[in-house]
């Protein structure tokens, strides 16, 4: 066996009954999740035995889940995640470890992760890209619990983007990189060391530009406040997933984050992803993402 696929996604099965009855503003329509105006394709999205299928075909041990970004909708609150969650519990199998979905801006945030994490289910957490302002309470209990964290970018507001599919190939990698640069200069990484977080798609635009960040701090642009690490020295405390469609941006990756903080993930069942994983990136996962069982406080 050659480990595990670090970034899958599946629609939880409490989230499609919901849109069948009509809640939470969802509905289904001819095959598709309907959801804030966005259409998912049910299809393998909402069949774990097709990813199952995958982790057979990949000789893999298993995967790791989390939902698809649509679904984060932070503005809808506790009572959004705990139905997420409890599909996500459903989901669970020793071949397919799942990634809590946290109320990331709500108050509620850092009690409902110190709780999920106590529970011996979820192997970590999964978040967005929204603005991270405000949230080192929740970064202070996922320190505590060394959490495992996928960082995956949400939709871009920028219009320009809606031609040519820019909404995904340039979009999500930027949402990606002001994720990761939000974090570095927020001193997250050397305040919180004990979290594991790992930025999909490759950190999208952050390796390009981690030079220009620190030269922003050597010569002290505006707005920037000391940091207790390098840029340098705080990248090599993320993980990585290897999705980037390019053997000499892998070369970068393992440059700038160190060959063994990149993890094999195919963003299955996307049409963007991976149409095979390197047995070499794969095991680490196994270790990151076994599921939590740990009582902290919620500070």
């Amino acid at each position: 066996m050659a480990g595990w696929d670090i970034h899958t996604h599946l629609i939880p099965p409490t989230v499609l009954s919901a849109a069948h009855r009509g809640e939470f503003g969802l509905s289904v329509d001819s095959g598709f999740l309907v959801i804030d105006g966005q259409r998912l394709p049910l299809r393998r999205l909402a069949d774990p035995a097709a990813l199952l299928h995958w982790i057979t075909e990949q000789s893999l041990d298993g995967a790791v889940v989390s939902v698809p970004p649509a679904l984060f909708r932070y503005d809808a609150g506790v009572e959004w995640s705990e139905l997420v969650n409890q599909g996500l519990r459903e989901l669970a199998t020793p071949q397919l470890r799942v990634l809590a979905h946290l109320p990331l801006l709500d108050p509620a945030a850092p009690a409902v992760a110190a709780g999920l994490a106590g529970e011996g289910v979820f192997g970590g957490f999964a978040v967005g890209t929204p603005s991270y302002a405000g949230l080192d309470p929740v970064w202070r209990v996922l320190d505590a619990l060394e959490a495992f964290t996928l960082i995956h970018p949400g939709s871009s507001d920028d219009k320009r983007l809606d031609s040519f599919y820019l909404s995904n190939l340039l979009g999500n990698p930027y949402e990606t990189g002001v994720a990761a640069a939000s974090l570095v200069f927020a001193d997250v990484p050397g305040r919180f060391p004990g979290i594991r977080f790992c930025l999909c798609h490759g950190g999208g635009v952050t390796a390009a530009v981690a030079g220009r960040w620190q030269r922003g701090i050597d010569t002290e642009r505006p707005g920037i406040e000391p940091v207790s690490l390098p840029v340098a020295e705080a990248l090599r405390r993320f993980y990585v997933d290897d999705l980037v469609h390019d053997d000499a941006v892998l070369e970068l990756l393992a440059s700038t984050f160190g060959a063994e903080r990149v993890l094999a993930g195919s963003d299955w069942p996307f049409p963007m992803g991976s149409d095979g994983l390197s047995p070499a990136r794969s095991a680490t996962a196994e270790v990151l993402t076994r599921p939590l069982a740990k009582e902290v406080a919620a500070w």
